[in-house]
């Protein structure tokens, strides 16, 4: 492909591309620590650092004006799809690292070049969306490869609520499951690698789902227990007819965790997060007049008042059980707690105010930051 520009800068390209070892590794490592999806060698750093190092090359080929090659970026999507890193991570990883390369572009650029930014910068976000897209094209079309697989295929057929009822107890036998087992539906990344538990993972509009089975519901709990990684389960379940139902418990389940959670959240685990989860726009209208009482402080402030009051509901209401857990006096705890009350102008000894301040609180818990006004 060839780019058409005026932003040549011989100086500044020759520059970027002599030192682009080390400046790969930096935007590798920028990825690594922003992206949680990298962990556990998803991604090895080599494999990453060696995606970033040609996708930069092929970006300073488009910035010299030079013809450059997407195929770094198709690389990448194909990549990522067969690992099982999600589509966003991917798209994120993309604008980190423009980000990240732009800052290095800006620091270096003298005088002369520094007129230029403006052009040089379209051309180069230019650039990366184009990149971007070819990797997701790629990516979806791995994806749609590996939904072809015959298990994956299989389990995208159990998971369709429009498949035959019928037909689902040959899907079982067809994905060697146990024909008397106890069956989950988790969405989140997980890996469960336990003795007796037969597992088929894939991904579904982005979510990437797995169906575990065993014989005994023991073994089964017990290999959940072990799950360390974020993800949401379906209560469990004996008939196969039950899977599509199973994943929408699921994908509520997930729904209820928290941005800073960790770890299997399960279905009807907590009534009330799965209510609002279920309707989080709902809750957070209704529950808007408490929830800006919280909006209104500095975010540390607010997430102390939120974090002793759960404490309070948490420890039946013992003040000085709530100044153990999170170490405060006693005294420290009432002040927070009446804080509470004249910010909302609810109270806490009023049963009826008592839930919606509940509700409210764990509202929150589960918005983003960027959810909150």
């Amino acid at each position: 492909m060839t780019q058409d520009t005026h932003a040549e800068h011989p100086r500044l390209v020759r520059e970027l591309r002599s030192d682009l070892a080390a400046i790969s590794e930096m935007v590798t490592a920028r990825i690594e620590q922003d992206d949680g999806d990298y962990d556990d060698a998803a991604l090895d750093h080599y494999e990453l650092a060696t995606l970033v190092a040609d996708s930069l090359a092929a970006l300073l080929d488009a910035l010299a004006g030079a013809p450059y090659s997407l195929e770094p970026a198709r690389r990448a999507g194909r990549l990522k799809a067969e690992r099982g890193i999600p589509l966003d991570s991917l798209l994120h990883a993309f604008r980190l690292a423009g980000l990240a390369f732009w800052a290095v572009i800006v620091e270096r650029a003298d005088h002369d070049d520094r007129l230029a930014l403006p052009q040089l910068s379209t051309l180069m976000w230019a650039t990366v969306d184009e990149y971007s897209v070819a990797a997701a094209d790629a990516y979806r079309r791995v994806v749609v490869v590996g939904a072809e697989q015959p298990d994956q295929r299989l389990l995208r057929a159990l998971l369709d609520p429009g498949f035959p009822p019928t037909q689902r107890e040959d899907l079982g036998r067809r994905m060697h499951l146990p024909a008397r087992g106890t069956f989950v539906v988790v969405v989140g990344d997980i890996r469960l690698a336990a003795t007796g538990v037969t597992t088929v993972r894939t991904l579904l509009a982005d979510d990437r789902v797995t169906l575990a089975a065993a014989v005994s519901p023991a073994t089964l709990d017990r290999a959940l227990c072990t799950v360390q990684a974020r993800a949401g389960a379906s209560r469990p379940f004996t008939d196969l007819v039950s899977t599509p139902t199973a994943l929408d418990q699921a994908r509520l389940a997930f729904r209820c965790l928290s941005p800073a959670d960790t770890g299997i959240h399960t279905y009807s685990s907590s009534p009330v997060r799965a209510l609002i989860a279920a309707n989080p726009g709902l809750a957070a209208d209704v529950l808007s007049d408490a929830l800006a009482a919280f909006d209104r402080l500095h975010p540390d402030e607010a997430d102390a008042l939120v974090q002793t009051a759960l404490a309070w509901f948490e420890l039946g209401g013992s003040t000085s059980a709530v100044g153990e857990r999170l170490h405060l006096h006693r005294n420290t705890v009432l002040h927070r707690l009446k804080r509470i009350e004249r910010l909302t102008g609810a109270a806490f000894a009023v049963p009826a105010d008592a839930a919606l301040l509940y509700l409210a609180l764990q509202t929150r818990l589960l918005q983003s930051p960027g959810d909150r006004s």
